[in-house]
């Protein structure tokens, strides 16, 4: 039942296609698919999706780009000490607000590097990609669900879950994960 109410809440949501409960399996293989990026130059660490499988509901949501935007960026690039070195931009406004700011280098259209201070600069810092736990709020008001979370899953995780589910591989449309909790009555 809670599932179902969370599944309506979500599908009626502007660029929403579809959503679906994740199985067991399914976390499994994506907690399996996440692993794999420990061993890139700059590893991937998906604290979002670990965040999400520790609750007891998770849903995969395939959206277009007229979904709302996120609250918070989804991507990170963090020393291990936990210094921030760059950030997606999220929002027109995050764009323009760093459009002509000299104390940024943008990598790509939406993600940009802060230029580092010579004086901060700590030699023997490693570099990490980190996808967070977003808020996703639509769901905070359910009486009967706590504990909400969303995620991104990482490009393989996203390309899995669009097999897995026979959605389409557009670059148009993309996956999300939504997990929460039951309130105990």
């Amino acid at each position: 039942m809670v599932v179902e109410k969370a599944i309506d809440i979500i599908k009626k949501l502007d660029g929403a296609v579809d959503v679906q409960e994740l199985s067991k399996d399914d976390r499994k293989t994506l907690i399996e698919i996440e692993s794999h990026h420990n061993n890139d130059i700059i590893p991937v660490v998906n604290k979002g999706l670990n965040e999400c499988l520790t609750r007891e509901f998770c849903l995969v949501l395939l959206k277009t780009e007229d979904f709302r935007i996120p609250s918070e960026p989804t991507v990170l690039l963090v020393t291990d000490s936990g210094r921030i070195l760059g950030q997606e931009l999220i929002s027109p406004e995050d764009k323009k607000k760093y459009a002509h700011n000299d104390n940024v280098v943008f990598l790509s259209n939406n993600f940009i590097i802060f230029k580092p201070d010579k004086l901060s600069r700590s030699m023997g810092e490693k570099e990490l990609f980190i996808l967070p736990a977003i808020p996703f709020q639509e769901l905070n008001d359910v009486l009967t669900i706590k504990d909400v979370v969303s995620c991104s899953p990482s490009t393989l995780g996203d390309k899995y879950l669009k097999e897995k589910y026979n959605y389409p591989d557009d670059p148009h449309l993309a996956t999300i994960i939504v997990a929460f909790s039951k309130k105990e009555e």
